[in-house]
Parts: C-alpha cells; structure tokens; sequence
C-alpha cells in the first residue's frame, strides 16, 4: 500500500517540480514574485487546444506551436510589464504579476468559455502491474518528461556559456554586468524560459485535472514546493515539489482525502514561520 502511494505521489510531485521551477527562475533572476504564473499554467495547456482548433494542427504540432508562442508571451511580459517596472516598488510588481494573471484567466474564460475542456493523455491509462504495483503509463510519461526537462535544464546551467550567464546573473546581477554578461538579454532568456515551463507543466497537469479557467489554482501548489525547497534555489525546487506531492498522498490515504488540498496551506505557513529560507535555501541579509 505504501509503495502504491509513494509510486502515485511522484507524478504529482514531478509537476509541482516544474511550476516551481518556474517561480524560483523568475525570483531569481529578477527579484520578482510571479502571482500569475499559475494562470499562465492554465494558458498554456489552452494554447494546445487553440492551436488544434483555429488552425487544425494535430496534438504534437500544436504542442510545438503552443512552446513557441508561450516563448513569445513570456518575452512580451517582460518587454511590456516587467522592464517598465524595474524600478518601481515590490508591491508594484506584485500587483501587475497579479493583473497579468488575471488577464490571462479572463481572457480564455471569454475566448473557451467556462466550462471544462477534455485534455488527451500522452499515453494510455489503464494501469499495469509492475512488481507488485500498479503503475499508469500516463503518468510514467508525465514524471518521465518532467525529469527528462529538469535534467536538461541541469545541462543548460552547469554547462553551456548561456546557463553559466543566466546563473551568474541570478547570482550577482552588478558582478555579472562587470564581467561583459549582458543582464537584460539574460532576464528576457529567464521569463521565456519559463514561460516554456509553464506550458509543458499545463500540458501535463491538464489530462489530470479539469482543464477550466480556473486550473490556475495549481499555481498555489507550486508556490508552496518553492518555498518549501527554498525560494533562491533551483535544487531545492525539484525537492519540494517532490517532498509536497508524497505528503499530499500520504495525508490523503492515511487520514482524510478531505486534507489532500488543504495541507499545501498548512507547509506554506509552516516554512514561513519556521524556516522561511525552506529546505535548501539561504537567509538573505539585508543590510540598511
């Protein structure tokens, strides 16, 4: 029973892994808490959807149109909102993360109307007996390509001459300037980037859950695995996304599926109170 649980946990895990990764790539880089991102989650998955029928692409090809127009929207969000307001207050950029979102939100719940929209499985779902545990291969593709994609982004910042820029950026963003890395181009890099993620986390989350204009919500789940892995950590992302989806699991089959959703409020506001640096993350001193 336990192995059956922990096997289920890490496909839920995995995505709350990239959502994460999303929230720690844009805090990072830019110093800017994404609200929206979520929502752009939810976008993404539509995107496919929007692909298929306004230009009757088959389900992979839209997939690939819709990784490079959610590229283009992350670069119109940092060029029409985030450079604009790089000066200006925290609570300023929250606010526009948080209308940016709820622009996205509104925009697909007039254009798909409300209601709920079938979302294809990447492969069958009729579960397997593998050593004892049932295993769906659905979900082995979902955590296969999740994994694949984290350990690709790995590549790209360990070593390739752009993640080094990127890292190094997040790192000292003064520093990286005075060493020639070009730190606009990398921050445009970062919100594209991640916009990628938030596209292929929508488009393995949507087959799991209701694809509305409110799947969104999931973002919640990713905010919480970023603080709990520690908000300036890439690492740290991956483990908490993992560590809340066993939890998840846990809480819902030994004591009330009733909790499952409610724990991931409950870890945000214990980090928060505890060790708000998260598991993996540093205290950041300020002096004034």
């Amino acid at each position: 029973m336990l192995a059956q649980v922990l096997v289920s946990s890490i496909t839920a895990g995995a995505v709350y892994a990239l959502i994460a990764l999303g929230f720690v790539l844009i805090h990072k880089g830019t110093g800017v808490v994404h609200f929206g991102y979520g929502d752009q989650v939810t976008f993404g998955a539509y995107l496919v959807l929007i692909a298929q029928m306004t230009v009757g692409l088959p389900f992979w090809p839209a997939v690939a149109c819709a990784l490079l127009l959610s590229a283009l929207l992350g670069a119109l969000i940092y060029g029409g909102f985030m450079w604009p307001l790089r000066r200006a207050s925290l609570l300023a950029q929250i606010i526009a993360s948080l209308a940016l979102g709820t622009v996205l939100r509104e925009f697909v719940r007039a254009y798909m109307g409300p209601n709920a929209w079938p979302f294809p499985f990447l492969l069958s779902q009729n579960a397997i007996p593998i050593g004892g545990v049932l295993v769906v291969p659905a979900n082995l593709a979902i955590v296969g390509i999740s994994l694949g994609l984290l350990a690709l982004l790995f590549v790209l910042f360990e070593k390739t001459l752009y993640g080094k820029a990127i890292m190094a950026a997040c790192d000292n963003r003064i520093g990286a300037s005075l060493i020639g890395v070009r730190t606009s181009t990398v921050f445009l890099m970062i919100w594209m980037l991640a916009s990628v993620l938030a596209t292929v986390a929508g488009v393995l989350v949507a087959p799991l859950l209701t694809l509305s204009p409110d799947m969104g919500l999931i973002g919640i789940k990713g905010f919480t695995a970023a603080v709990l892995g520690g908000f300036n950590s890439l690492p740290g992302a991956v483990i908490g996304g993992i560590t809340l989806g066993v939890v998840e699991a846990l809480v819902g089959t030994y004591i009330s599926s009733a909790l499952k959703d409610m724990i991931s409020y409950g870890i945000l506001i214990a980090v928060i109170l505890i060790r708000p640096q998260g598991l993996l993350g540093g205290l950041l001193v300020k002096k004034v």
